[in-house]
């Protein structure tokens, strides 16, 4: 695991990967705005809050319904891929508490931040999103589920309420390091979040292209038409609920609806 690793993964990326991933958290950012009728808090912990497991699409359409009809959903009957818990940490958002309160692991906090400012609220802070494609990145390679999940970058609650983050903090501290490299050899600015967006996007790109040379798995037909199915489900209800919602950032997947 290094941050060369992730240099490389910039290296690989389309003109218009970079673009995408440069913007990606302001997009993020405009659609957690829309959905939660302007409050920008409220929606950003909503996507963070239906995230876990879930595609980026998926997890838009979740979010939007919830805020939409003003209650969490999730838990079996549901005919939603969510969990209870992830109902009652909706419903305590929708009640007023703040994500910081209700959400546990960093990489759902990071996201949440990121997605609520747009990017940094302290560029002297940098916030990154390891989930398994970042870390793949950092690793060089596709990682398994199995993999990820072994990997100790979970953190935890404490009992003064702070989260711990050593672990998953290394992995940001590479990102930051491949950001400084990267914004050195382009000439300007670039955050660690955003090589982090533009690397995930690339990361994406790499394992379907991956997929296509081997032939899809069934897990991975699995996949594709739970995208797809996400895919259409969003567009019908972006159509008739957020007519006005323009942009909303991607994931390196081809469309698969």
């Amino acid at each position: 695991m290094s941050h060369e690793n992730i240099v490389w993964h910039w290296e690989q990326a389309t003109s218009d990967e970079i673009a995408q991933g440069m913007r990606w958290y302001a997009d993020a950012h405009h659609v957690a705005t829309v959905i939660a009728n302007g409050d920008a808090h409220l929606g950003a912990g909503m996507l963070a809050i239906y995230s876990p497991q879930q595609g980026w699409i998926g997890n838009v359409l979740n979010a939007a319904r919830v805020l939409r009809e003003r209650k969490g959903i999730g838990g079996p009957g549901s005919g939603m891929f969510a969990t209870t818990g992830q109902k009652n940490a909706a419903d305590r958002l929708l009640s007023g508490e703040r994500y910081e309160d209700i959400l546990n692991g960093p990489k759902i906090r990071d996201f949440a931040h990121l997605i609520e400012f747009g990017g940094d609220q302290d560029p002297n802070d940098p916030r990154v999103v390891i989930d398994r494609h970042a870390l793949s990145v950092a690793h060089g390679r596709a990682l398994t589920s199995d993999e990820y999940d072994a990997a100790p970058v979970d953190g935890f609650r404490r009992k003064d309420g702070s989260v711990s983050r050593r672990h998953y903090d290394h992995v940001v501290s590479l990102y930051r390091r491949a950001a400084e490299l990267i914004s050195d050899r382009v000439g300007k600015r670039v955050s660690a979040h955003q090589a982090q967006a533009v690397t995930w996007l690339v990361r994406q790109r790499l394992n379907q292209q991956a997929e296509q040379q081997r032939g899809p798995t069934r897990l991975d037909r699995g996949r594709n038409r739970a995208r797809a199915n996400s895919e259409r489900a969003w567009n019908d209800f972006r159509t008739n609920h957020l007519p006005d919602l323009a942009n909303c950032p991607g994931t390196g997947y081809q469309s698969a609806a």
